[in-house]
């Protein structure tokens, strides 16, 4: 009988506003037969690694020494990162010096790449290896990044072959020529850089680097509907994103320039308050919804030293003009994007939890939307994936990062990854 040996796996997220970090706990990957854990590295036994990942449990603390998607104070920022990360780790009682970090869509830029190379050959074709896929891929990249970017995901689309067949993997064909169509997902090398030093600074090695809307498809999405279509809507504080997930990878992006904090600033502007108060109405009080704007109750709410009464209608109707110009921005964003095999949106963010929100947009672009679910098991109950699916997904990718490792440093895999370049080096010179 096997040994079960578990692992910790930590995501980590740090905000404009929030650090957030979360834990989960994983069976050994030497626990699993190895067929079984390649199937779910490539995603055909998701359900099984999802039934084998633990949320141990998440937590978020005010971020400082960070702003505008930028290190402002690096030890002010270092501190704050070691007091959440340690927060958890003694909630959970774990011990760990790694943690995966994901960077938000203010530091993030969604390029599409393409890129063509010759398969040189004695012959008039070439049987296509699995190394001149990677080449055309690298090649791609060099071609559309600039020497201040740094990629953080190279997401192949298709190929195509002799500038006309498409295929999703051409190795074993013959071709003269092999393109590709990648999304490439980019980041500010010297900003992440900054951030992974505060890191470092805190005490916590980092293995790698993930955006954090693509990180949080792993749990507010499962594998049957990021195979199916599903686009997936995250309402951060400043930006919304919205990616398009078909055949188990992203295959769009659009960056929309408001968030909650959008609707907070304009109750604050409207009923001449303080934006931390609005906040807190927002939170409390507010709602999109026409329904909840035809009465007249009050809440009272303090200003300097007096309370006045402040009508509900009123927070309400004060959010609209930006919640016509957000739906306005959803509308235009996924006119331009292919969803036809999209049935429905689902929602992530803290600012889809404002009440009525994700029944206006269902409404504004005809298709149901609803809020993200937690596709593992919780040790602690229920948890906001709104709020916390990005740093659980941060921790979800860091495993299955360890896996593929594991994977290709076998033994086993060793043999074979030998002989595969035998027979390629056979096809290109004989």
């Amino acid at each position: 009988m096997a040994i079960v040996r578990e692992k910790y796996y930590c995501g980590l997220d740090v905000g404009n506003k929030e650090i957030k970090v979360g834990i989960v706990k994983v069976k050994d990957s030497s626990w699993w037969p190895k067929a079984r854990l390649s199937q779910a590295v490539l995603g055909l036994g998701e359900s099984v690694l999802d039934r084998e990942i633990e949320l141990l449990g998440s937590d978020g603390h005010k971020t400082l020494g960070f702003s505008n998607g930028a290190v402002s104070d690096l030890g002010e920022l270092a501190d704050g990162i070691h007091a959440s990360v340690q927060t958890l780790l003694r909630k959970v009682k774990v011990k760990l010096k790694e943690v995966y970090l994901g960077v938000g869509c203010d530091l993030v830029e969604v390029r599409e790449a393409d890129a063509v190379i010759p398969l040189v050959d004695r012959s008039a074709n070439k049987i296509i290896t699995h190394r001149d896929m990677k080449k055309v891929v690298d090649q791609a990249r060099a071609l559309n990044i600039q020497i201040d970017e740094e990629v953080l995901h190279d997401l192949p689309q298709y190929y195509t072959i002799d500038g006309a067949n498409r295929a999703m993997d051409p190795s074993g064909l013959y071709g003269r020529k092999l393109g590709v169509h990648s999304l490439i997902i980019l980041a500010n090398a010297n900003r992440v850089r900054n951030i992974v030093r505060a890191v470092h600074q805190a005490g916590y090695d980092v293995p790698h680097v993930f955006f954090n809307s693509y990180a949080a498809g792993e749990i507010a999405l499962n594998a049957s509907e990021r195979a199916q279509g599903r686009i997936m809507m995250d309402i951060g504080s400043q930006v919304t994103d919205l990616l398009i997930f078909k055949d188990d990878t992203l295959k769009g992006f659009k960056k929309i320039p408001m968030g909650g904090d959008h609707f907070t600033q304009s109750i604050a502007q409207q009923l001449n308050l303080s934006f931390d108060l609005a906040e807190e109405i927002k939170k409390s009080h507010a709602s999109t919804l026409s329904t909840d704007r035809t009465h007249d109750e009050e809440i009272l709410v303090k200003k300097e030293s007096a309370y006045r009464p402040v009508r509900h209608k009123d927070i309400c109707s004060s959010m609209e003009p930006q919640v016509q110009r957000f739906l306005e921005y959803v509308r235009e964003a996924l006119a331009g994007m292919e969803t036809l095999d999209c049935p429905d949106i689902i929602m992530i963010g803290g600012g889809a939890l404002l009440t009525g929100l994700i029944e206006r947009i269902g409404q504004a672009v005809n298709r149901p939307a609803r809020l993200a679910s937690m596709n593992i098991h919780c040790a602690t109950g229920a948890m906001n994936t709104a709020v916390f699916s990005a740093v659980v997904g941060l921790a979800k990718k860091g495993f299955k990062q360890g896996v593929r490792y594991a994977i290709r440093s076998s033994s086993d895999n060793w043999t074979k990854n030998i002989s595969n370049r035998l027979q390629e080096l056979y096809y290109e010179y004989f």
